[in-house]
């Protein structure tokens, strides 16, 4: 069917593109899997169960009975996540910044 769409004969095409033609489905879903990982990496909470699916059994599990965490600490009582600490540095105007009219110049 690649052939007959791309105008040439079959033995060319394996010829020219035997590696792809046989490993192909595998190299793409390699490629998925970078994809899907670097999202992982980048904190992107549901590309995490859909790598976890992807690889199947391959990745252990985190044992489901984990240890209670230990109360927080004073210290860490105030602490706020990065997300958080964005949205609430977003709040806060700066007191040198005015009036954007005022600033332009004429």
């Amino acid at each position: 069917m690649i052939s007959a769409a791309i105008g040439c004969d079959e033995k060319t095409l394996r010829k020219h593109f035997s590696r792809e033609l046989s490993e192909g489905a595998l190299i793409v879903e390699g490629d998925c899997l970078d994809v899907l990982y670097r999202k992982v990496r980048q904190g992107h909470a549901p590309s995490v169960r859909q790598l976890r699916e992807a690889i199947g059994g391959v990745a252990p599990q985190a044992p489901r009975n984990r240890p209670e965490q230990p109360d927080e600490d004073e210290d860490d009582a105030g602490r706020v996540g990065k997300k958080e600490q964005r949205l609430q540095d977003a709040q806060d105007v700066p007191d040198d910044w005015g009036d954007i009219d005022r600033r332009r110049q004429h």
